[in-house]
C-alpha cells in the first residue's frame, strides 16, 4: 500500500503539468516519471474536461496526446492556442505511434511547441519539460504586463513591495495590500464560457485603473485574483476604496444569452508593520481575509487587522473513506501533521463510502477534500463520487481518487464524472498530502 521511499521531492517547486489522454496506459508512466523528478500532474481523459483544467489551473506545461476519441489534439490546440500564447504555456503534442510521423509541422501550425514520441523512460520527455519550462520562467519574469487586463505581475509587485518596505524602515511610512478576487466568477464560466468572463475582466481592470491613484499599482495575481498596493495607505483608507469600487463594479450591468446580471469583488486587506519580515506574509494574510470575506453571506471587503483570527479562520474538512485500516491509519497520521496559519484542519476517517455519504460530513461554509478508495464494501468509491457530483457544489469539494494500478477504466469513469485527481498504489503518505496540498490551493486564493 505504502512505499518505504524516503527521498520524496518538495512539494511542486518544479511546476503543475497537465496530460490529456484517454489511454491512461499511455502516459501512466510519464506521470509517475514527472511526480517523481518532483512536477505536479493532473491527468484528463477527454478534450473538454482538458480545456477545463487548462482554463481552472495554474498550468505549466500541457501535454496532449495524438490518441483522442472524443475529438482531436488539433482540436485543442485551436481552441487553446490563443489562451496558451497569452499565458506562456507550452503544449506538446505525445505521438505514442512508433513510425516519424509526417503531420508534425501541422501540430506545430496549429500552435503545438513540440512533438514528440515518448519512450521508456521519458529522458526526452523529462528533458524538454526542464528546458521549456526554464525559458517560460525567464519570459514571464521579463512581462511586466498581463496582456488581458493590462495589470502588473508578480515579479513587478515583488519589486514595488521591497521599495515599500524599504521607505517603512527608513522612515516609518506605512502600506497597504488589498487582494481582490471578482467574486463567483467559477460559476459565469460554466454558464457562459471563458470568452465572455474574459470580457468580465477586462471590464473589472479597467474600473480599477480608472479608479486607482497614480501612487497605487494594480496586479494580477493569477486567474480572477488580483492585488493592489497602496503606498502611505493605512487601512482603514485601503478600506474606503475597495468598498468604493465594489460599488461602481456593482453599477455595471452585464448582459449575456439573453440573462442580464450585476457581479461585485470581494477582498481583504492587510497593512504592513514592524511585526513583518517579507511581503510573503503580508500577502498570506490578505489573502487570509479575503477567505473570510468569501465565507460571508454578502461578499465584502475584510480587514486582517480587525478579524478575530481564530473564530473566524475558515475549516478544511478533510475526510479519508478507505476499507483499508493501515491505509487510514497511516493518512490520518500524515494529515495531522499538516498544519496552515490560515485555516482550520480536521481530519476523518470512515471503512465505507456508504456510512460516510449518510454522515454529517457536508457543511456548506466550509472546504472539504475527500480521500475515496475505489473498491469499498457496502458503496465503492466511484458511487460516492457520482453521488457527490450530482447533490452537492463543486467549488467547495476536492475529490482524489484511491486505486491500484490494473484499474484504468475506473479512473478514466472517475475522471469524466468530476474526480479532481487520482493516486496509484503502492504510495507514499508524504506524496499523498503534497499533491492534496496542491490541488487545496485552488479552494483559497
Amino acid at each position: 500500500m505504502f512505499t518505504n521511499n524516503s527521498n520524496i521531492n518538495p512539494r511542486n517547486k518544479l511546476g503543475l503539468l497537465l496530460l490529456i489522454a484517454e489511454d491512461l496506459t499511455e502516459v501512466s508512466s510519464i506521470k509517475n516519471d514527472l511526480e517523481t523528478e518532483g512536477y505536479t500532474t493532473l491527468v484528463a481523459p477527454n478534450v473538454e474536461k482538458g480545456i477545463d483544467l487548462f482554463n481552472t489551473n495554474e498550468i505549466d506545461v500541457c501535454c496532449v496526446s495524438t490518441n483522442l476519441s472524443d475529438s482531436s489534439a488539433f482540436t485543442f490546440l485551436d481552441k487553446m492556442k490563443q489562451t496558451a500564447q497569452e499565458r506562456f504555456i507550452p503544449i506538446l503534442v505525445l505521438n505514442f505511434n512508433n513510425e516519424f510521423s509526417s503531420i508534425k509541422t501541422e501540430f506545430i501550425r496549429h500552435g503545438a511547441t513540440d512533438m514528440i514520441h515518448p519512450k521508456k523512460g521519458n529522458n526526452l520527455l523529462l528533458a524538454i519539460v526542464s528546458n521549456i519550462l526554464s525559458h517560460r520562467n525567464f519570459i514571464k519574469h521579463l512581462q511586466s504586463i498581463d496582456p488581458l487586463t493590462g495589470a502588473l505581475n508578480y515579479a513587478s509587485f515583488e519589486k514595488k513591495a521591497l521599495d515599500l518596505i524599504d521607505t517603512f524602515n527608513n522612515e516609518g511610512t506605512t502600506f497597504s495590500l488589498s487582494i481582490i478576487e471578482v467574486h463567483d466568477l467559477q460559476q459565469k464560466n460554466k454558464d457562459f464560457g471563458f470568452s465572455y468572463t474574459n470580457e468580465i475582466l477586462s471590464t473589472f481592470s479597467e474600473l480599477v485603473h480608472t479608479n486607482i491613484s497614480p501612487k497605487e499599482s494594480f496586479y494580477r495575481l493569477h486567474g480572477a485574483t488580483f492585488a493592489l498596493l497602496h503606498p502611505a495607505t493605512k487601512v482603514e483608507e485601503a478600506l474606503k476604496k475597495l468598498e468604493n469600487l465594489n460599488k461602481s463594479f456593482l453599477s455595471n450591468t452585464f448582459d449575456k444569452d439573453g440573462q442580464s446580471f450585476h457581479i461585485q469583488i470581494v477582498s481583504g486587506i492587510a497593512e504592513w508593520n514592524s511585526s513583518y519580515e517579507h511581503i510573503q506574509q503580508l500577502v498570506v494574510n490578505g489573502k487570509q481575509a479575503l477567505s473570510v470575506a468569501k465565507q460571508s453571506k454578502e461578499p465584502s471587503c475584510i480587514s486582517y487587522n480587525d478579524m478575530n483570527l481564530e473564530s473566524i479562520k475558515p475549516i478544511v474538512r478533510v475526510f479519508i473513506v478507505d476499507d483499508n485500516k493501515l491505509s487510514r491509519t497511516m493518512l490520518e497520521k500524515q494529515f495531522f501533521s499538516w498544519h496552515s496559519p490560515r485555516f482550520q484542519i480536521e481530519v476523518s476517517v470512515m471503512d465505507n463510502g456508504f456510512d460516510f455519504i449518510h454522515s454529517d460530513w457536508y457543511h456548506p461554509a466550509d472546504y472539504h477534500i475527500l480521500l475515496l478508495d475505489v473498491i469499498m464494501p457496502k458503496m465503492d468509491g466511484l458511487e460516492v463520487l457520482n453521488y457527490i457530483r450530482e447533490k452537492y457544489p463543486s467549488d467547495r469539494i476536492i475529490i482524489s481518487m484511491l486505486t491500484s494500478r490494473n484499474n484504468d477504466q475506473d479512473i478514466i469513469h472517475a475522471l469524466n464524472i468530476g474526480a479532481d485527481d487520482y493516486l496509484i498504489k503502492p504510495f507514499h503518505p508524504q506524496e499523498v498530502l503534497a499533491r492534496i496540498q496542491r490541488l487545496a490551493s485552488r479552494l483559497f486564493v
